[in-house]
């Protein structure tokens, strides 16, 4: 098996040696970026284009990719082993079944990812290898991500910066009767020039802002209405997502009782979020908190593990038995509603440590409630 700072190379060999794999064969975007550290466009607009790592208990990692996407590979990867298939003229499960063939893992227990090979494909790579044993591995992989390495956890810290500061310049620019594209389309561009190869965003005004994921419209910031926007990119392949409330004009007593009840219901969480803590338990602490403070509790998670993917494991719900361990990366967002339909949401990203967690997403200050003027 290869070296790289960045994967939790240990925790993959770990998840191996409890789940009686003998190889790992990662295929889609996030585990095929994660074990060869190449990210393919080609991948995420056309995951029908197969490009396969493989991971041995032991010896040598490789690659399979698409004739096409052998230049970026060998310029990226950290893997040596880089082969091809001509894509149209042959499988790329028979590239795949001659390699671990030559690999001398025809007989092997061959771990693969069954939330994402399709079924045509499994079958053909059984077919093709009738003496080996396919396993689900996708909880091998799973776990070792869930684990963040210093590297990534530099990356996810820096990826969050950069989003908060764009949130922090849109809101600083904004003012009322702008439109919510006009104040979207501002904080997108921020998001991609502070270095995100793509991005996504929700912001929205008034009574838009209680659709889960609105697209932005010409609806006009109007003064009194809570505006709220939670917004991501990627950078270095790794998500940011941060989500911020503010108020346009002047902010009520309501609305100031309201954010700052939320605020408190996810500091608390935050301060929680400590090992050997259970999933469940920060779940369940959240819905013990709003009724505290007289909230309705209205979502069925209170935030999510994160990394190269946007919800990683653990997600935090009332089912999720996972104990938090140190170096996991972890979304807190509580949000609530008040009396006129408004929903606030604040979102940040955190560190779990062997002590008290570390917050990463830390630029603005989120005490009070920002008003936009």
């Amino acid at each position: 098996m290869g070296n790289d700072s960045r994967i939790n190379m240990d925790g993959l060999q770990r998840g191996m040696d409890a789940a009686g794999v003998d190889v790992l064969v990662a295929v889609s975007l996030q585990n095929f970026f994660y074990i060869t550290d190449t990210l393919l466009l080609s991948q995420m607009i056309m995951p029908e284009r197969l490009c396969m790592a493989v991971v041995p208990r032991e010896g040598k990692s490789g690659a399979i990719v698409c004739y096409c996407e052998e230049r970026q590979t060998v310029d990226d990867s950290w893997i040596t082993d880089i082969r091809t298939y001509l894509e149209f003229h042959e499988s790329p499960m028979r590239a795949l079944a001659e390699y671990l063939k030559e690999r001398g893992f025809h007989t092997a227990r061959i771990g693969i990812e069954k939330r994402f090979l399709a079924t045509i494909y499994v079958e053909q790579l059984a077919a093709l290898l009738p003496e080996a044993t396919l396993v689900g591995a996708d909880g091998v992989f799973d776990e070792a991500r869930a684990i963040k390495t210093p590297a990534e956890i530099k990356i996810l810290a820096e990826a969050g910066r950069r989003t908060e500061e764009a949130i922090q310049a849109t809101f600083q620019s904004a003012r009322p009767g702008h439109s919510e594209k006009r104040m979207a389309d501002d904080l997108s561009t921020r998001v991609l020039n502070a270095g995100a190869i793509s991005f996504w965003i929700t912001l929205s005004v008034g009574d838009n802002t209680a659709i889960n994921h609105p697209f932005p419209s010409t609806k006009p910031l109007a003064t009194g209405e809570i505006l709220r926007v939670d917004v991501g990119g990627l950078f270095q392949g790794y998500q940011s997502d941060v989500a911020r409330t503010a108020v346009v004009g002047s902010v009520n007593r309501e609305q100031r009782s309201t954010y700052t009840r939320l605020r408190e219901v996810q500091r608390e969480l935050i301060a929680a979020a400590r090992p050997g803590v259970r999933a469940c338990d920060l779940y369940a602490m959240y819905q013990q908190a709003f009724e505290q403070r007289g909230f309705s509790t209205t979502s069925q998670a209170v935030g999510h593990s994160f990394g190269i993917g946007m919800h990683e494991i653990p997600v935090l719900h009332a089912c999720e038995m996972t104990e938090l361990k140190p170096g996991m990366v972890l979304n807190i967002e509580p949000a609530v509603k008040d009396s006129q339909g408004y929903l606030y949401h604040i979102e940040d990203l955190i560190v779990v440590t062997c002590d008290e967690p570390e917050i990463l997403t830390n630029v603005m200050d989120t005490k009070d409630l920002f008003v936009i003027h």
